[in-house]
């Protein structure tokens, strides 16, 4: 009867860390740790944010093209990432979106100057969804008043992001 009791428990551990690296790293990657750190701190950003923000625009697909044109990992439109290679110094090169480095640096400026003007981590994830102009409709008194989104993709987005940022915050394999 002990072996028993010890064999189960065996397999229940076994199991349950199984169950920690699927969810730790197939379902919630951290690739590219190495460019969403350096870019996280250059950009004093929470890096779980960054990979919650890839985990959703992009599903970590380098090679992902939306609908309205948006590219790479952090999903940046080209007239975005136009203004953001000339804010950083940068020739602005299209398919330099593609690049994962570039990508991430660029969506990393981009969080972190939606940040600087809107301050509350709601609103920026709305920003980065819907744009600037949108949000600014969607405040009252510096705050998003989530009653005020009007678009179902942006609130399902903005879910979406807190709820992978919880994830990525509290994962067992530290990020």
């Amino acid at each position: 009867m002990r072996k028993r009791i010890f064999v189960i428990f065996l397999l229940s551990v076994f199991v349950l860390f199984l169950l920690a690296f699927i969810i730790n790293c197939i379902l919630f990657p951290s690739k590219y740790k190495n460019y969403v750190v350096a870019y996280s701190e250059e950009f004093s950003l929470d890096k779980s944010l960054v990979y919650a923000v890839i985990k959703v625009e992009s599903d970590f697909d380098k090679k992902a093209v939306s609908k309205s044109g948006a590219m790479g990992l952090m999903q940046i439109l080209p007239s975005t990432a136009k203004w953001i290679a000339s804010e950083l110094g940068e020739v602005y090169d299209e398919s330099n979106l593609f690049n994962v480095e570039t990508n991430i640096k660029y969506g990393c400026f981009y969080l972190s100057y939606l940040f600087n003007k809107f301050i509350d981590i709601e609103a920026v994830i709305c920003a980065y969804n819907a744009g600037e102009g949108k949000v600014l409709d969607w405040l009252e008194n510096g705050k998003l008043v989530e009653d005020k989104i009007n678009y179902a993709e942006t609130k399902k987005y903005l879910n979406k992001v807190k709820g992978y940022y919880n994830v990525y915050n509290n994962k067992l394999i530290n990020l």
